[in-house]
């Protein structure tokens, strides 16, 4: 059993995480099931997908915020289904914070990917951490990305057993197969340089900053694609309205794309010629890693797991400061690609160990 907040049709880092380590186990013969929320389902009731089960629930918020719809129903579901294993795909929501407090009475064996605690510092959530530090070592087995993040100095100081350290990582990308169509629809030029960014649209996703640096940015045979899902519409309109100025007081373009499909994203990656990454919050972001086996230059803000995921790669820049990614963009853009072996960062061989991990639980 796969405990997410949400799942597929949403597509983000922990949507596609869960979904990737589903599509796994089910080729390795396991039976899998999904539990999330109904707030967006794609048919009534439990939906079969790849042969593993979804199963919806009608429930939103979290510990602190206090939380809508069908708790008890969660969690008798836990409770009375005797899973082999639960594995639960970040803190600070539903999926997780409901199961607190039954932890001790759940039989099945208990995975946690905590996903960062982002909300450690914050005075609301004191309470919370003080129940997790109660709870903690009712968890089998705990998977954290790195030893230098928040998430796991915490556990570390309150967990008796072994913390395994596996980051995250990406699937190689197919080659966009209607390249001439894209640049034709968009109306791109040979000589036109490409800068994408993707993720969905949310303030802090950043994709403001990328206008801005866009903006300021000298090189004139420069597009900026900035590909997402619609997740606040306030956000977005605002990034069009940010789109519409640059061309018409700058003349400089950018193209947005709403994708409801992952593998255009990916495609589009492939084609770029610099990733641009602004997020203002992460964890361990899927698309470094993805940009990483799709041998892009990278130029990103040092935010989450961002610096110790390109510690070693020679083809990224990283800093907080956007005076200083202006100046050293072109240097980047321009540069030649270092090699940098990139397959302890391919999901087959970390997906082995994940598969360890699980057994051995």
């Amino acid at each position: 059993m796969l405990c997410s907040e949400y799942f597929y049709p949403k597509i983000g880092g922990v949507e596609k995480h869960t979904q990737i380590i589903a599509d796994y186990f089910i080729n390795k013969n396991h039976h899998v099931e999904i539990a999330t929320s109904s707030l967006i389902k794609l048919n009534k009731n439990r939906v079969s997908t790849k042969h593993y089960i979804i199963n919806y629930f009608n429930i939103s918020g979290n510990f602190v915020k206090g939380y809508n719809g069908e708790t008890h129903k969660y969690q008798y579901f836990l409770l009375k289904n005797k899973f082999d294993i639960i594995f639960f795909n970040a803190a600070q929501q539903w999926s997780f914070d409901l199961a607190l407090p039954i932890i001790s009475s759940i039989n099945s064996k208990k995975i946690l990917f905590p996903c960062g605690f982002s909300r450690i510092n914050n005075i609301l959530y004191y309470p919370y951490f003080l129940l997790l530090k109660k709870k903690i070592n009712y968890f089998d087995k705990i998977i954290c990305v790195n030893k230098n993040l928040k998430d796991y100095k915490f556990i570390k100081k309150h967990y008796k057993k072994k913390i395994f350290l596996l980051n995250n990582g990406a699937s190689k990308i197919s080659k966009f197969t209607n390249l001439e169509n894209f640049k034709k629809k968009y109306k791109i030029s040979k000589n036109e340089k490409i800068i994408t960014n993707i993720s969905n649209f949310k303030f802090y996703k950043g994709q403001d900053r990328a206008i801005s640096i866009f903006r300021k940015l000298k090189n004139k045979d420069l597009v900026l694609v900035l590909i997402g899902n619609n997740h606040n519409s306030i956000f977005l309109l605002y990034i069009i309205l940010m789109k519409f100025f640059l061309k018409y007081f700058y003349n400089k373009k950018v193209i947005i794309i709403l994708n409801k499909k992952y593998s255009l994203s990916q495609e589009i990656l492939n084609i770029s010629d610099i990733f641009l990454f602004t997020s203002r919050l992460e964890y361990d972001p899927l698309v470094i890693y993805e940009a990483i086996i799709a041998k892009k230059k990278i130029i990103s803000y040092n935010v989450g797991n961002i610096k110790n995921i390109l510690k070693y790669n020679k083809n990224s820049f990283i800093t907080n400061d956007m005076e200083l990614i202006i100046k050293n963009f072109n240097k980047i853009l321009f540069m030649k690609y270092y090699y940098f072996n990139s397959s302890k960062f391919l999901w087959n061989n970390i997906l082995k160990k994940y598969h360890n991990i699980f057994l051995k639980a």
